[in-house]
């Protein structure tokens, strides 16, 4: 009787052993590599409405202490004084449907992009400016 205790406590410890080996062989979690986009970019912009290609400079802001949400300056060469509100992840760009301008000059944007790099970001948006004309845009932003 003793004999069947003693080989059943030595496959608990066995298999607790186990059990604690292979926890140990699970791969670690990776912190999320956070990197920051502040800075001034070149963006060189390709638009449907009028059919065009210009570069410009632009400016990116961090949004507070975030780490994925910036404000972009200049966007679509409106001037300094107006932004977009984007969201920069690991991989992707999302700009959610917002205006932006003002009188004359207030367009409705949408759009979304790809992080090439960290200094190449890629983005397609959209320009409505109430007409029913939308302008379709395809930009490279390279960082200075």
């Amino acid at each position: 009787m003793k004999s069947i205790q003693y080989q059943n406590r030595i496959l608990q410890f066995a298999i607790i052993l186990m059990m604690a080996f292979l926890a140990s062989c699970a791969p670690e979690p990776q912190d999320e590599v956070v990197v920051d986009y502040t800075g001034t970019w070149t963006c060189s912009e390709t638009t449907s409405n009028p059919a065009s290609t210009s570069s410009y400079s632009v400016k990116l802001k961090k949004v507070g202490s975030s780490t994925t949400e910036y404000k972009i300056e200049n966007f679509y060469n409106l001037g300094f004084n107006y932004e977009a509100a984007v969201s920069i992840g690991a991989a992707a760009i999302s700009i959610s449907s917002q205006t932006i301008g003002a009188g004359n000059t207030s367009f409705t944007a949408s759009g979304s992009g790809t992080v090439n790099a960290s200094t190449k970001l890629t983005m397609t948006y959209k320009m409505e400016d109430g007409s029913g004309a939308a302008d379709n845009c395809s930009a490279t932003f390279n960082k200075q």
